[in-house]
């Protein structure tokens, strides 16, 4: 009588990496790090736009003889004091937009294309300085004291390119990927709101909007979305678990 003793399993084997309990760990894992990952490029990048951009004014209000670029009818744009509200709300757009990006790849290419249209609008702020060219006028009630607020931290130069409508391009791209129905109704109206924002609120001239688009196409064009049709993109990354 032969008598067959099957081995026993090693001890040291670890457990198949496709286990519903391990994949779900790592899935709450990788959220937790890729959140971690956008509060750091969401307050990163805040703190890159504060030191180019006041860094710039505070420059160019040093300096004489900054020059105007406007066409002579601007003068007869309104000027609508409600304005300033979509104008001031791109900051809460612009903090929490790294959150909504799902992978470390769409994540690195906002960011890269946010830092790059910072320091290269703040390069053209020192080499062109330029200024609001008319006074602007006084809004009353509780709209002026929004204007009388955000003016005194604002002072009328970084014009050319606007950095306004550059950021407002990028930022609507990530909004509307990610809103559906109602909700995308919504980001589209008060976009369009923001981006109307800097010329009625006497911000900026038509010039200066040219100039952001220009710049936001630099950007879009240097820092670009990964081929989906080809099979390099189509791979997994290595925070997303395996399909089975």
């Amino acid at each position: 009588m032969r008598v067959r003793v099957r081995p026993n399993p090693s001890p040291h084997l670890n457990p198949l990496p496709f286990s519903k309990e391990r994949g779900g760990s790592n899935g709450a894992d990788s959220k937790n790090l890729m959140r971690v990952k956008a509060l750091w490029a969401s307050v990163g990048l805040s703190i890159l736009f504060l030191i180019v951009y006041s860094g710039c004014n505070w420059i160019t209000a040093r300096r004489a003889n900054v020059g105007t670029i406007y066409f002579e009818w601007e003068r007869r744009i309104p000027f609508v004091p409600f304005f300033i509200l979509p104008y001031m709300s791109i900051d809460l757009f612009f903090l929490a937009a790294p959150f909504l990006c799902r992978t470390e790849r769409e994540l690195s290419i906002l960011a890269k294309r946010i830092a790059a249209a910072i320091i290269v609008a703040g390069i053209c702020f020192l080499l062109f300085p330029l200024r609001f060219a008319f006074p602007r006028p006084h809004a009353d009630g509780w709209l002026g004291a929004i204007f009388d607020w955000f003016r005194g931290m604002d002072a009328p130069y970084n014009l050319l390119p606007s950095l306004h409508a550059a950021l407002m391009l990028i930022l609507a791209e990530v909004y509307l990927r990610y809103t559906r129905g109602f909700v995308r109704i919504a980001i589209i109206i008060w976009f369009v709101l923001i981006a109307l924002s800097p010329v009625i609120t006497y911000q900026h001239h038509l010039v200066d909007i040219a100039g952001g688009f220009v710049l936001v196409a630099f950007c879009s064009l240097t820092f670009r979305e990964p081929d989906l049709s080809s099979p390099r993109a189509e791979e997994p990354s290595n925070n997303r678990p395996l399909p089975l």
